[in-house]
């Protein structure tokens, strides 16, 4: 009998061998490759798609003790077999050469599924996974990895609306209380997207003693949850400074920009992992605390459009609400079986050889 030289998944959308991108609801198709260098017998190929969302960690408690936190999500798992019949014995005989087993896979549309996400406690995966089975002989498996974006459109009434936040306090000096300072901060919306600079409107007042630099940050805070606790990871992500503001004056930004750096969109629809953005104006005061506003962002994949960007311009210009809300249709696979999420057979024998293989059967 002969071997099996290749066993592969190759996806239609795949480029380079890169991992192929997909959206909600979006068709993912490809080939399950068999290259046998003899003829062989097979009892089952199955193909499997899964989804899924998975934490874990590890905490040490006062004891010395370890203690693990885990949850998984499945987002849905289906299969099919591509060679044989479930319960069945039969055997199908394989002749030398390069076999091709198409498959197409319908990915849900509703519930979203969040987007495929790495973080260091958790992810969000999707993968294709085909298993051969032959009489007498190990299992072959291969997985291939395929990722899914969500895509988060900022033009959109709650991600439009301008974000404001201020503070005040008192700073004490040993038993001496100096003069309050105050800060307010405004931008002009919540939703942007990687490459945008987000404007900020700051007003300081400075009515202590110390001199004050104003500063603005951008941080990434990722949140993990398992077993009713949960584990939280917040990094910087960019951040700018502004001029001193001295003891006794005020200082304005007036449309201050932070360039947004290539990021991942915030995490959506997943309920065991949070990844998101928040803006943070803040005054670093000399030996003291520093006086900090936050405003949450969304870090979104559908870019603004012109008319949503104009009625930004005008609302920051004359302080009034013109925004336009454009809705997309979503693009749906068509046909009978158009939004059912699982395998789409399209042919009862869908194995077959590619042109150059025919030589094997004459």
């Amino acid at each position: 009998m002969g071997k099996v030289t290749s066993f592969t998944i190759l996806y239609d959308r795949a480029v380079d061998n890169n991992i192929p991108t997909y959206s909600c609801g979006e068709w993912v198709s490809g080939r399950i490759i068999v290259e046998v260098n003899a003829e062989i017998e097979v009892k089952a190929l199955k193909v499997h798609a899964k989804g899924q969302a998975y934490v874990h960690w590890t905490e040490t408690d006062s004891d010395s003790e370890s203690r693990s936190y885990t949850k998984t999500i499945r987002y849905f798992k289906h299969k099919y077999l591509l060679i044989g019949i479930d319960g069945s014995e039969q055997l199908t005989v394989l002749p030398p050469g390069r076999h091709e087993y198409p498959f197409s896979l319908v990915l849900p549309h509703s519930p979203p599924l969040p987007a495929t996400f790495k973080g260091p406690h958790g992810n969000v995966s999707y993968w294709m996974t085909a298993k051969l089975h032959r009489p007498w002989k190990l299992r072959i498996k291969v997985k291939e990895m395929f990722t899914v974006l969500d895509q988060i459109d900022i033009n959109v009434p709650s991600l439009l609306s301008p974000q404001s936040a201020s503070e005040e306090k008192t700073i004490c000096c040993c038993c001496c209380a100096s003069g309050p300072i105050s800060l307010s901060a405004k931008i002009e919306r919540k939703g942007y997207t990687s490459g945008e600079s987000i404007r900020i409107f700051a007003e300081i007042e400075n009515n202590s003693s110390r001199k004050l630099v104003p500063k603005a940050a951008i941080y990434k805070t990722q949140i993990f949850h398992a077993e009713g606790k949960k584990k939280t990871v917040t990094e910087l992500v960019t951040k700018i400074e502004g001029e001193p503001v001295l003891a006794g004056k005020s200082e304005n930004w007036n449309g201050m920009e932070l360039k947004i750096p290539a990021v991942p969109p915030t995490l959506m629809n997943c309920s065991i992992i949070q990844m998101e953005y928040s803006l943070m104006i803040y005054l670093d005061v000399p030996s003291s605390f520093n006086l900090d506003v936050k405003l949450p962002i969304v870090i979104g994949t559908i870019p603004l459009h012109p008319v949503n960007n104009q009625a930004t311009n005008y609302n920051t210009q004359y302080g009034m609400n013109y925004n336009t809300f454009n809705n997309f249709s979503d693009t749906l696979p068509e046909g009978p079986d158009a939004g059912k999420p699982g395998f789409l057979v399209t042919n009862e024998n869908p194995g077959f050889q590619t042109p150059e293989m025919k030589n094997f059967h004459e």
